[in-house]
């Protein structure tokens, strides 16, 4: 496994005598204060709530959703940030938040992306014929709506100037890496992976890889007379971005005034970079060997495997019929994996009071480190921020 500094926004939930073994509640910082991670994931309903995983892309503006479930929770402006989203299947815990979305970015413009398993695609269509889109022409709204089908991934297109009626687009490969993971999307700062799983229904698993970490060095930003600021993100970018050598850029001072350096200077020798950070997601799988098999190729040396964790397993037989796994089973993919971390969540409300021995179960199979992801500011909290 390879090894990495990253951190991501959580409550640990390692080794600690307050606790079950194996488990504590702290809030901690980053593991490497010159490391800051560009993932920061939130479980927008907690470990028993509806399926719903808010991931803020550091430094870029924007965020991505793995699942639908309950989004009201979460504030307007971050349903805004919202790029793309990931619908593993469109039972109702996992789809049921489509419409929450879709109303805040009725009069953004731009696009939405959201992407799902065979028969995706009718779904969305379903949800947008259940309303009357009369006085819709005129506003900036538009969704992409596709779906893995074989070796392909299929795509529509659903705008306001079109009524938001389904407009076909034409289909991509869909590409698997030398690992065999499927590659849903690939872009300058990350790819999106993506396998299917069986759930009685086809259900598409996810991972986010950051292409290349790029990092500040502050000791060396400090020698140099210079201080944090939004101009650090556009280094990043014309980093990330290979933009001409001789760019320059108004860096900022420790007295706060603007400073023009050459972009290729600061980037030699301020940033760093460092094999880019994996987070993986799983959720709603049978515990068959193939199933099991595509999770833990899915989930390679994740830094953060967020993986459902409903029954104990002492209720295998009573999962496998439901088709989830159990806290062992989730914690035995994650250390095939060589995951980092393992956020179990899913929880069956049939443990409602027991959430400790599922914590436990899992840490016990996985013997890494447990973290139980925070929720987002809700949108009260968010106000007052």
């Amino acid at each position: 496994m390879r090894a990495r500094n990253h951190s991501f926004s959580k409550r640990d939930t390692s080794t600690s005598p307050s606790g079950p073994a194996g488990i504590r509640g702290a809030d901690t910082a980053c593991d490497n204060a010159n490391m800051r991670a560009v993932f920061l994931p939130y479980l927008v309903n907690g470990a028993g709530g509806d399926p719903a995983l808010w991931v803020d892309v550091m430094d870029e503006g924007r965020a991505l959703l793995c699942d639908l479930g309950d989004l009201s929770r979460l504030a307007p402006r971050k349903l805004m940030r919202v790029e793309r989203a990931m619908v593993t299947h469109t039972h109702m815990d996992h789809f049921i938040g489509f419409d929450v979305l879709l109303r805040q970015i009725l009069g953004r413009e731009r696009p939405l992306t959201i992407s799902g398993p065979p028969g995706f695609i009718d779904r969305v269509e379903g949800k947008l014929r259940g309303y009357d889109w009369n006085l819709i022409e005129h506003y900036p709204v538009k969704i992409i709506a596709e779906e893995i089908d074989g070796d392909r991934i299929r795509a529509a297109e659903f705008s306001g100037a079109g009524s938001l009626s389904r407009s076909p687009l034409p289909d991509r490969p869909f590409t698997r890496d030398a690992a065999g993971v499927g590659v849903l999307h690939a872009e300058r700062a990350f790819t999106l992976h993506a396998d299917l799983l069986d759930h009685g229904i086809p259900v598409m698993a996810i991972a986010l890889r950051e292409t290349e970490h790029i990092s500040v060095n502050k000791d060396r930003l400090t020698r140099r007379g210079l201080r944090p600021g939004a101009w650090l993100r556009e280094l990043k970018q014309i980093a990330r971005r290979c933009r001409p050598a001789d760019e320059l850029l108004d860096a900022e001072t420790l007295e706060g005034e603007p400073r023009r350096l050459p972009a290729a200077e600061l980037i030699d020798d301020i940033l760093s970079r460092s094999p880019g950070q994996r987070l993986a997601y799983v959720t709603d799988i049978r515990p068959t060997p193939e199933n099991i098999e595509k999770a833990i190729a899915l989930a390679r040396d994740a830094d953060l495997l967020v993986c459902e964790a409903p029954f104990l397993h002492e209720d295998a037989a009573l999962a496998a019929e439901r088709g989830h796994l159990t806290a062992r089973q989730a914690g035995e993919i994650a250390q095939a994996a060589g995951a980092r971390r393992l956020a179990p969540f899913h929880f069956s409300p049939r443990y409602t009071g027991r959430e400790a021995e599922l914590w436990q179960e899992a840490a016990t199979a996985f013997q890494g480190r447990v973290i139980e992801l925070p929720q987002p500011a809700g949108r009260q909290e968010d106000r007052l921020q």
